[in-house]
């Protein structure tokens, strides 16, 4: 029941529905793709009976490219509830041509801010993706949505700095942070039943079908009510999988990213190819098939640095 209704999800991009406020300035959220998994040789400093031991864990890489903030959205609230009241868009030209808009459009201009301040409740950004940076043949960016931290006066400032501007993963998440992954899972098609639902095959001798289910319910409510398990779409939907931890996260421009990559990308991975821009590794699977647009959404947990120790 917690996972109905079970239909196709609406895009592949899902909008961030809700989000934890949190005092400290910054994104609340990044997007990622996901590349494939791995093993990790780590030691584990969570309670627990592995303690301060050498374990093996499965991981999940997910590429996570510089995105690029190219509008402020600012909301209001009225006796409906909340509302957007007005966007900024870049008029910067190769902004906007990326993103298929007119290059000498005028817009609003971020002094509008200050002038309807009073009206303003919340500040967020829209953002788009660089999945050509990454190493599958994807060439259409990606437009999300992302929550700002912090109060108002410090989400108008942050906004304003990052306004046209990269932002790096980095900026945003910490190794040893705990993250929402929010995305599409694997989609599996029509399927009957037995599959859908995990019910019990009948006996040879039932009714002549097997795959399918015994009784549609009683007689009173005389209709078939929703609860019973019948066919229908399986995965394609739309999940959130609570406290995944990121053990690591390297940066394109930084040292070690060369000899993270040698021990990567020999042969590269199935399905998605060579891991060519910034990369996180996260512990434990993660929805959806390679190269599926993951949402990393910050929470309220504790952090703690891992010990990582090496990738194989």
């Amino acid at each position: 029941m917690a996972v109905r209704p079970r239909k196709r999800a609406k895009e592949l991009t899902p909008r961030l529905k809700h989000f934890y406020p949190i005092n400290k300035k910054g994104l609340l959220a990044y997007p990622a793709y996901k590349v494939g998994m791995k093993r990790c040789i780590m030691i584990d400093d969570l309670p627990g009976p592995s303690k301060g031991m050498e374990i093996v864990v499965p991981v999940t890489l997910a590429e996570a490219p510089e995105i690029t903030i190219f509008g402020i959205r600012c909301y209001g609230k009225d006796y409906t509830g909340e509302k957007v009241l007005f966007d900024i868009i870049s008029s910067q030209p190769e902004i906007r041509g990326k993103l298929g808009m007119k290059k000498d459009s005028k817009g609003r201009s971020v002094e509008e801010i200050e002038k309807r301040k009073n009206e303003i409740t919340r500040v967020a950004v829209l953002a788009f993706t660089h999945p050509e940076m990454c190493g599958f043949g994807k060439k259409n960016h990606d437009i999300v949505e992302i929550p700002l931290g912090g109060g108002l006066e410090e989400q108008i400032s942050y906004a304003k700095e990052i306004f046209e501007k990269n932002v790096n993963p980095s900026e945003v998440l910490s190794e040893g942070e705990f993250v929402d992954v929010i995305g599409v899972t694997k989609g599996k098609g029509w399927q009957g039943p037995v599959k859908r639902f995990g019910v019990s095959k009948q006996r040879r001798k039932a009714t002549g079908k097997i795959r399918h289910v015994g009784t549609l319910g009683p007689w009173h409510p005389p209709y078939v009510m929703y609860t019973v398990p019948m066919a229908g779409q399986m995965g394609f939907h739309r999940r959130t999988q609570r406290n995944i931890r990121i053990l690591k996260t390297v940066i394109k421009n930084e040292e070690n990213f060369k000899k993270e990559l040698e021990k990567l990308n020999k042969g590269g991975f199935k399905h998605y190819g060579i891991i060519k821009s910034n990369f996180l590794v996260l512990k434990g699977s993660v929805q959806g098939p390679p190269k599926r647009f993951l949402l990393l959404r910050k929470t309220s947990g504790f952090s703690v640095k891992p010990n990582v120790i090496e990738i194989i």
